[in-house]
C-alpha cells in the first residue's frame, strides 16, 4: 500500500509538496518498486521523471536542512537527465548558492556549467566553472574533474 510521506520538517515538507510528487512505499521485499528501484536500505527517496526514469537516489536519514540541498539538487538531476538544460542550470545554480557549505555544493558548479554548456554550445561556462570550483573547492573531486576545461 503506498500512502503519503510525511516529514518532521514544515519547510521539508512544503518543499517536497510543491515541487514533486512522493510516494511512501512500504519496505518489502515483495515490493514489486523496490525491486525496480533496486532499494536495498531505507530511507530512500528515488528522484525519477514523469516517465519513471531515475536520475538520483538519497538514502539514509538526513537532518532536514542537510535533506533540502539533496532535494534541490535531485531536482536539478532530474531536469537535466530530462534534457531540460536551461532549468538544470537554474536548479543548480540554487543549490551552489543556497547550499555552499554542502558537500552538493561542487557538484552542483559541475553540473551547471555542464547544463548552461549543453543549453548554450559555448565553453565559457566551462571555463568559469572550472576557475570557480579551483578558488572555492579546490580538494574536491568535481575541482579535478573540471581540471580539463582550464585554458
Amino acid at each position: 500500500m503506498m500512502g503519503a510521506v510525511t516529514y518532521p520538517s514544515e519547510e521539508v515538507a512544503r518543499y517536497v509538496s510543491q515541487n514533486f510528487v512522493p510516494w511512501r512505499i512500504p519496505y518489502d521485499s515483495a515490493s514489486k518498486l523496490l525491486r525496480r528501484y533496486n532499494v536495498v536500505w531505507t530511507p530512500s527517496v528515488v528522484f525519477a521523471d514523469r516517465k519513471a526514469a531515475e536520475h538520483y537516489r538519497v538514502t539514509g536519514f538526513l537532518p532536514p536542512e542537510i535533506f533540502m540541498a539533496y532535494l534541490s539538487f535531485g531536482r536539478a538531476r532530474v531536469a537535466f537527465g530530462s534534457h531540460n538544460y536551461p532549468e538544470a542550470a537554474e536548479l543548480f545554480d540554487a543549490v551552489a548558492r543556497d547550499y555552499p557549505a554542502s558537500a552538493l555544493a561542487p557538484e552542483a558548479i559541475y553540473f551547471r556549467a555542464v547544463s548552461r554548456r549543453k543549453a548554450t554550445d559555448d565553453d565559457s561556462h566551462l571555463d568559469v566553472a572550472a576557475s570557480e570550483l579551483t578558488e572555492l573547492y579546490p580538494d574536491s573531486d568535481w575541482a579535478l574533474r573540471a581540471r580539463p576545461w582550464v585554458d
